[in-house]
């Protein structure tokens, strides 16, 4: 189901990190009251012991990251510092050296993460998360923070993801998750200081967002990241302009659903989102019409990944939980690998359409020349082993050989599949019913008119093989649902030729060889030559029409 579904995307809702970055998180920079653009400079025990202790990351013996990413970065950080290589104590050394209390983990909602533990028989508490979070528990002079707002402004606008530090010492250990004592444990802190990292762009998301936006999809980035690192990675995008904006979560989330359906489409990032947030937008763009992806790899993107009508789940950094919940898993993590998704799924729904198409075609011409011949009083045209070897065409080898037809170029070039779109749409409809009509004149006329001249003994086979003859040329004609001739990609599913070629071998077999069992008789070289010819008349009335129908198009054009 979600491989066709894919195709008809037209809003994707993107995660950042590990999605369109590559989730290679590597600390750029830090500050602990003056600004450090070398990382080995790092020298703060408060620092230290939050990265170290304030965790639930790991790294493996051969440098595998095991946990979250930005974590391992901080972890990676420490261990390539100054300070690491003269004291000699690992970041493992440091958590067995040092007891950890209590801990509460990280949440999306409140933006940080904290812990209690017990350092030189000293109980202290450390939190780290984003820079407005921590400087709403810090104790901190308008001065010194307009100033470390500064670089925060300077890293973030580089697209980098900022992470503060702060701690605070406590008099003992109580109840922390009782909120009155909580509350008190993160008032009053002392900042120590931030670090930057940086987590460069996949070197194909460049290409992969263009062919989106040539496709007609709508990517919308929905971050945990600040306003100014997530724009800062949209511009590097070019997915904002005036038509397209950048928000943060707090300044949509009091809206009601009207007023947020009437921004949504002008919204492409929403900065600091969380995942109410980002299942109230799926919600609102299905309601809408759209036929929506979510990419999430975290606990919390379920609800999300469940409701979309495609969930996307990481292969490599998600949990088992978004994995469950979703609908595809990416082996690699890369938003390319889903915008080849959306091409294939295009590639499966076109090749379901063409599959319809070609036996449709044959039912509607072999019904109403089955129809008209009993009304005009004339014998049956077929044979009852006749009309099995036409059904084997209808529904056998060269009928599945349309479904393997390839992905062409200009596939993503085209509009998404709508919501309300039927399978068999109009044109495909109009199409079935003129080759079908066409097939059943041409036919009739031979069979009242005679226009091959065909003596009375050949009647009955020169009408069974004209009719699979058309049916097969016909199957051309299906391998092209819109506008484009069919010599433009002729030679791309050579299983078809193959198999075209080895059904118009037998029948030529049945009609020379196999009279006895088919009811028919050999035919000379110019009867063939005349049946060939006739039968391919109806690729030349498609490609006229195209052709007169493209002429059209680019003179509205015009």
């Amino acid at each position: 189901m979600a491989s066709e579904t894919v195709g008809c995307i037209n809003v994707i809702c993107s995660d950042k990190t590990g999605t369109l970055t590559e989730n290679k998180m590597t600390v750029s920079a830090f500050y602990d009251n003056k600004w450090h653009e070398k990382p080995s400079e790092l020298s703060s025990n408060w620092i230290v012991h939050n990265i170290c202790l304030n965790t639930t990351a790991d790294i493996s013996k051969d440098g595998t990251f095991i946990g979250n990413p930005t974590e391992c970065a901080m972890l990676n950080f420490y261990e390539r510092s100054d300070i690491r290589k003269n004291s000699e104590k690992s970041y493992k050394d440091e958590r067995s050296d040092h007891e950890v209390l209590h801990a509460f983990p990280f949440s999306s909602e409140l933006k940080h993460m904290t812990t209690i533990s017990k350092v030189d028989g000293k109980i202290i508490s450390y939190v780290k998360g984003s820079p407005e979070c921590v400087f709403t528990m810090c104790d901190i002079s308008d001065t010194r923070k307009t100033e470390i707002e500064q670089y925060i402004t300077k890293a973030q606008k580089k697209a980098m993801r900022v992470i503060a530090f702060a701690h605070k010492e406590l008099d003992d250990m109580r109840d922390y998750n009782d909120e009155r004592h909580h509350t008190a444990m993160e008032t009053d802190m002392v900042f120590d200081g931030f670090i930057t990292i940086s987590d460069p762009l996949r070197a194909d998301v460049y290409e992969a967002v263009k062919n989106c936006r040539l496709a007609g999809i709508d990517l919308k980035i929905l971050t945990g990241d600040n306003i100014v690192t997530a724009t800062a990675i949209a511009n590097e995008l070019h997915i904002l302009s005036g038509e397209h904006i950048a928000v943060e979560a707090k300044d949509i989330i009091d809206l009601n659903d009207d007023e947020l359906l009437n921004m949504i489409p002008k919204i492409s990032v929403i900065a600091r989102s969380t995942p109410t947030i980002k299942m109230r937008v799926v919600k609102l763009l299905k309601a809408q019409g759209n036929v929506v992806a979510v990419t999430g790899d975290g606990i919390n993107d379920a609800p999300a990944l469940k409701n979309a009508d495609v969930g996307i789940a990481m292969g490599i950094s998600g949990t088992e939980v978004s994995k469950e919940a979703s609908d595809i898993v990416l082996l690699d993590d890369s938003f390319s690998t889903i915008v080849k998704a959306i091409a294939w799924g295009r590639g499966i729904y076109e090749n379901f359409k063409r599959f319809i198409q070609f036996p449709l075609t044959v039912n509607v011409s072999s019904v109403i020349v089955v129809f008209i011949s009993i009304i005009l009083g004339l014998k049956e045209p077929f044979t009852a082993l006749q009309l099995l070897w036409i059904n084997i065409i209808m529904d056998g080898p060269p009928a599945l050989t349309l479904g393997l037809e390839p992905i062409y170029d200009d596939l993503m070039s085209r509009p998404p599949t709508k919501r309300s779109d039927n399978i068999i749409s109009k044109a495909m409809l109009t199409r079935i019913g003129l080759m079908g009509t066409y097939i059943s004149i041409i036919f009739l006329c031979q069979y009242n008119f005679n226009f091959l001249g065909a003596t009375t003994a050949q009647m009955s086979t020169v009408l069974f093989t004209l009719f699979a003859l058309f049916q097969l040329f016909n199957a051309f004609n299906c391998r092209e649902l819109h506008s484009v001739s069919i010599f433009k990609h002729l030679l791309k599913n050579k299983i078809m030729l193959l198999v075209i070629s080895i059904t118009f071998v037998l029948q030529v077999l049945i009609i020379q060889f196999a009279g006895a069992f088919f009811g028919t008789i050999p035919l000379d070289l110019m009867m063939w030559m005349k049946l060939f010819g006739v039968s391919f008349s109806v690729i030349l009335i498609s490609e006229l029409g195209k052709l007169i129908w493209r002429l059209l198009h680019k003179y509205k054009l015009s």
